[in-house]
Formats: C-alpha cells, sequence, structure tokens
C-alpha cells in the first residue's frame, strides 16, 4: 500500500499553531506604546498591529527554511484563523467580545503579519501548491457555518472535533499507486452518519432510498473531469474531478427541492411511502450527500486511468469540494433550522449566499 505525506502543507499548518499560540499569549507578552496624540483607541489598535508585526517576524526567521517559496495568500490564511479561533474558542478578544466582531478582527489584523511574512521572503519565487484561492473558499465556507451555530445557539461541537480530526488526516493518502484515498474521509463520513442516524429511524425506507438516489443523481450529472491543455505543445494533463465554484451552497437547497417535488408526486400515488420535508428530518440527507459525493468522486476519477496519473479521492487541508459541500448542507441547515424552511430558504439566498460569495472572490 502506498502511502502520500503532504509536507508542504503540513509545515504550513506548524506555522499555525506558532501563529495561534503567538495571539494566544499577545496579551500577555506585548510591548506597550504611549503616544498621548493618538488617543486611548488608536494607541490600543497600533499596539496590536505593531505586536502582530514582531511575533510574525520572529515566526518568520524561525521558519525560514521551511518553505522553498514565498505564498502570502496562505500566510493571511494561517493568521486568519489564529485569530479566530483564538477569538471565537480561545476567548482572546484583540476587540471586544461580539459575534461579529471577531471574525472582523480576523479579517483587518491579518494582513499586518502576513505583510511581514511576505516581507521577509519577497524575493523568494512563489510556490506550485494547493491554490490559495481553494483554500480561502474553505476557510469563509468554515467561517460562515462555525458563525450561524453562534448567531443561533445550535451546538456543532462533534463536527468541529470530527473537522479538526479530519485536518491532521488530511495530510495522508493511502491507496495504491493508481488510486488513493485521503484519510480525511474518514472523519467526513463519521460527520454524516452522526446527523443521518439521529433521525433515519424517524423516516421511511423509501425516502432514504430516495436521497441516495437523488444525491447520486445529482453529483453524477455535476461533477465532471477537468483537464489542463498547453496552447504550445497540445499536451493535456488531468486536474481532477470538479463542479461549478458555487455548487456547494446550491446543492442542499437542490436536494431539497427534488425531495419536496417528489414527496408531493407519491402523496397522490403511493402515499405514505415517501416522509415529507420538514426540519425534523433533514438531517437525513447528510449521509446519501456524502456517500454520493464520494461514490461518484470515484466514478469520474476513473477517466484519468488512461493518463497514468495517481487518482485521489479527497484533498488535503480541508477546502476539497467534498468537505465543501458537507459544509454547505450543515450551513443550509442551520438556517432552516432557526428560521424555518420558507423563511430560512428565503435568508439563505439574501444573506448567506451572497456573503460566502463577496468574501471568496477576496482571494
Amino acid at each position: 500500500m502506498a502511502v502520500k505525506f503532504y509536507s508542504h502543507e503540513f509545515k504550513l499548518f506548524l506555522v499555525g499553531i506558532l501563529a495561534l499560540l503567538s495571539v494566544y499569549y499577545l496579551p500577555q507578552y506585548y510591548l506597550p506604546i504611549r503616544i498621548k496624540v493618538l488617543g486611548l483607541l488608536c494607541n490600543y489598535l497600533l499596539e496590536i498591529v505593531l505586536n502582530l508585526i514582531l511575533y510574525s517576524l520572529g515566526i518568520s526567521l524561525v521558519t525560514y527554511w521551511l518553505f522553498k517559496g514565498d505564498e502570502p495568500g496562505k500566510y493571511y490564511i494561517i493568521w486568519y484563523w489564529a485569530i479566530f479561533i483564538n477569538y471565537y474558542f480561545l476567548h482572546v478578544y484583540l476587540l471586544p467580545y461580539n459575534v461579529y466582531l471577531g471574525v472582523l478582527s480576523a479579517l483587518l489584523f491579518s494582513a499586518f503579519p502576513t505583510i511581514t511574512m511576505w516581507a521577509v521572503r519577497i524575493k523568494r519565487p512563489p510556490v506550485d501548491s494547493l491554490p490559495t484561492s481553494q483554500l480561502w473558499a474553505g476557510s469563509v465556507m468554515f467561517s460562515v457555518v462555525i458563525l450561524l451555530s453562534l448567531y443561533t445557539g445550535v451546538e456543532i461541537k462533534e463536527f468541529l472535533y470530527l473537522s479538526a480530526v479530519g485536518l491532521l488526516l488530511s495530510f495522508f493518502a493511502v491507496g495504491t499507486e493508481a488510486k488513493m484515498v485521503n484519510l480525511s474521509l474518514i472523519p467526513m463520513l463519521a460527520i454524516a452518519f452522526y446527523y443521518t442516524y439521529q433521525v433515519i429511524l424517524d423516516t421511511t425506507v423509501c425516502t432514504a432510498l430516495l436521497l441516495f438516489a437523488v444525491s447520486f443523481l445529482v453529483f453524477l450529472a455535476s461533477m465532471k473531469p477537468a483537464f489542463g491543455v498547453d496552447v504550445m505543445t497540445g499536451e493535456i494533463t488531468p486536474i481532477g474531478v470538479v463542479t461549478s465554484r458555487y455548487f456547494s451552497l446550491m446543492l442542499p437547497v437542490v436536494i431539497t427541492l427534488a425531495w419536496y417535488f417528489i414527496y408531493e408526486l407519491a402523496k397522490v400515488f403511493i402515499p405514505g411511502y415517501i416522509s415529507p420535508v420538514n426540519v425534523e428530518d433533514f438531517p437525513l440527507v447528510f449521509l446519501p450527500i456524502i456517500v454520493g459525493n464520494v461514490v461518484v468522486d470515484y466514478l469520474r476519477g476513473r477517466e484519468f486511468d488512461k493518463y497514468y496519473v495517481t487518482g485521489i479521492i479527497g484533498g488535503v487541508g480541508m477546502a476539497d469540494g467534498l468537505w465543501l459541500d458537507l459544509v454547505g448542507v450543515l450551513t443550509y441547515y442551520l438556517t432552516v433550522d432557526n428560521f424555518g424552511f420558507i423563511h430560512g430558504t428565503i435568508i439563505y439566498f439574501i444573506y448567506v449566499i451572497p456573503i460566502v460569495v463577496i468574501l471568496t472572490r477576496l482571494a
């Protein structure tokens, strides 16, 4: 059995741990500034910025030889999560506590240590690794589902714990030389099973089979193998199995609408076989969606076999489409669980989707 270790991404993760620790200890060990003309608030903000720069400079010098090149976008993501996690989970507040001020402080203050780390490595060439835009899209979606949980008061600790395990496992893939599986699929399936098993006995067998079939067909229609073509030589390079950029946001709505229309038809011709769509039974969709996603990813990936490349189901860094589809379903579920299906869906389209789209386009 072959094992793939994503060493470069793991090194970035280690730098992320250092950034997390630096933000955690920043209130205890920081350099005070006393410039009275700026005022109390400006002086406080300037202190935070300066200390973040100093900490990031120290981390940059310590980790300078860990990387082969410069990746400012990934440095920003590292510091974003360092501030975000400290604010919401470790209770280290760079700004006063508020559900929204935490993400705002992460978005704003991350720029200064990022510039510092970039300046230290400015003469190094950029690295060709996992796209920053993909990692940032994952960061935005995970942030949104966490903020929704805090806003609605719905606990998602099992999801968060298993996601943390998934992050660690995502640095490894196992399998054969031709086909490999990223180990983050294990906690992903565990999350899906956790949400689905709680309601599966309250719905009919036909409903469960329906959702498995619908999920499979939706992914079969939307997932395509992608290829890169060299315009000079015409050489074709397999990229991977992909969907449209914001498919993860629309997926739960598509599945819900399909469930609703089939239920309405079944109510006329075979009443009682299909359960109605409601918030209580909605978690039934989690497992069918993940299973359908993985199966279709494998089937579509077989189209790369003739190119003799290693196909990997799942991806490093929790920004793979399989994880984002799971996060998208959970985001929609939290919205409708708090506001009801009709109002929740309207809010999902008016607020949640535009916020995710706007933030992901910042990358």
